[in-house]
């Protein structure tokens, strides 16, 4: 291996300042046993003017966390050759050993890169999947017509821009209340995602100090984030591999773990628990991308912007009108104990969820409770199954004691339960009206169910309050396919 000098070393063999990159790679390594984050980008340089030949191979490495004060940190190195094949086998030999099992770097898949030399900033790098391609292609093509200046472009672009004022014109501007609403769930969605994860919201996607996360890395993350949930179904679990499985996902999704060795140990994804609330992170992160699309609304977009982003209808209800009083009647009227006090009902229609809705008999007005953190993808996409379901870029893989289905109280009280408050010291849970058809009903907790028995629609656990006999605590109805069910309304809740 040739001598490697830093990048403003004088003494360094003379290269142009202007080059090519004909191979690049962003790696990231987390390791809990030894307390490592770190990161190494590595590019393969030839001259860009036919100059004598000279080739080089670029390095910068360091710490992942250092990177998030100081996106200039870590060390920058250069390798020299007169041939390009010397050059090429030098730079795969270093990323061979960089993502062999004995150093354990993981290469990254980056709609745009943070680090490496200045002219890799900005690039995508690793392998990128369907989604992430055509944004890159839609914005490379942007690029290109503001760079040419042509006057055909130059009319299209103006064609398109003009229609897409017009459509934004177009819009009824929001009413105070729905402003504080859509304002109110994104700060909470964002907020949840970058206080988790290295990760800010900025005019390119979701940003960390490494660079811009595709729809493919995150479906990386969740890979391993299975084998996980695989290891914790183990009657006897390894600490060893749960530990070596959480440091590939957090190389996978760089998250804020702090040095210590106490923050480390709480880093160690051990518990079912643990799982759900990465698995939450990612399907988060789905979302918000999802929600974006190519005009980045969580960046660019006003309130009316991020409205229209939802595909839902949503009117607040008026505290005097008789619609607030009905539903307001139906939350009070459910709850075993008396402690809900409501702040605002929204009334809400997603199109796609009335149009397929499968109309049974038995059908009935139930909760269903949310993280705050949850509703932009609730309102957007709608309540999902806990399976994977790739045509809506969701993925997760939590159970209930009825199996993988999609779980309703008939109390309002049930619901609550599975909220938590946000910044305006409220929470949401959602009516919805549940079409149950023949139910088969459950005293005993019943895993793995996929779909109701032969000849029923729905399933329902049995409240022991109701049947002292039953393992249930709360009246838990289940369905297990989306058409079942459509969004009625929103409660926000002290």
């Amino acid at each position: 291996m040739p001598k490697a000098y830093a990048l403003t070393d004088p003494s360094a063999p003379k290269f142009p300042s202007k080059f090519d990159i004909l191979k690049k790679a962003v790696l990231q390594k987390t390791d809990l046993n030894k307390n490592n984050n770190k990161y190494y980008a590595l590019e393969l340089h030839s001259p860009s003017a036919k100059t004598k030949k000279v080739f080089r191979v670029f390095t910068h490495y360091g710490r992942t966390d250092d990177l998030e004060t100081n996106p200039e940190a870590g060390k920058r190195e250069c390798r020299y050759f007169t041939s390009h094949a010397a050059a090429d086998a030098c730079y795969e030999e270093l990323l061979r050993k960089k993502t062999s099992r004995a150093k354990g770097y993981k290469e990254l898949s980056l709609a745009a890169s943070k680090i490496g030399s200045m002219g890799a900033r900005g690039l995508s790098v690793g392998e990128l999947d369907a989604k992430t391609l055509a944004a890159n292609k839609k914005a490379a093509k942007k690029k290109t017509a503001k760079k040419a200046g042509a006057k055909k472009t130059a009319k299209k672009t103006a064609k398109k821009t003009a229609k897409k004022t017009a459509k934004k014109a177009a819009r009824k501007p929001l009413t105070p209340a729905l402003s504080t609403l859509v304002d109110y769930i994104y700060s909470e969605a964002t907020n949840a995602l970058t206080s988790t994860v290295k990760a800010t919201i900025t005019a390119n996607g979701i940003e960390t100090p490494l660079g811009v996360l595709t729809h493919g890395q995150i479906d990386k993350g969740q890979a391993v984030l299975d084998a996980i949930l695989d290891e914790l179904k183990r009657s006897r679990k390894r600490k060893a591999k749960l530990r070596e499985l959480s440091g590939e996902f957090y190389t996978l999704i760089p998250h804020r773990l702090g040095r210590t060795r106490a923050a480390i140990e709480a880093a160690t994804i051990s518990s079912k628990t643990a799982f759900a609330e990465k698995n939450d992170t990612l399907q988060l992160m789905r979302d918000m991308l999802q929600v974006s699309g190519d005009d980045n609304v969580l960046f660019d977009g006003g309130a009316a912007d991020q409205y229209a982003a939802l595909g839902c209808a949503i009117e607040p209800l008026a505290k005097t009108s008789a619609e607030y009083k009905r539903w307001s009647k139906h939350v009070l009227d459910n709850q075993l104990s008396r402690g809900i006090k409501i702040v605002n009902l929204y009334t809400l229609k997603r199109p796609p969820e009335h149009k397929s809705y499968r109309k049974l008999s038995n059908e009935r007005l139930l909760f269903h409770g949310s993280s705050l953190r949850n509703w932009v993808g609730i309102l957007s996409r709608g309540i999902l199954l806990p399976k994977v379901v790739v045509g809506m870029g969701v993925s997760r893989t939590d159970e209930g004691w009825l199996g993988h289905g999609i779980y309703f109280g008939s109390e309002s009280c049930t619901a609550v339960n599975y909220t938590y408050p946000g910044k305006r010291g409220t929470s949401m849970m959602a009516i919805c009206r549940v079409a149950l058809g023949k139910i088969k009903r459950y005293r005993d907790i019943t895993y793995g169910l996929t779909r109701p028995p032969r000849g029923y629609d729905s399933c329902h656990g049995i409240s022991n309050v109701d049947d002292d006999e039953s393992e249930f605590d709360d009246n838990e109805y289940v369905i297990y396919d989306t058409a079942q069910q459509r969004l009625e309304v929103l409660v926000e809740f002290k």
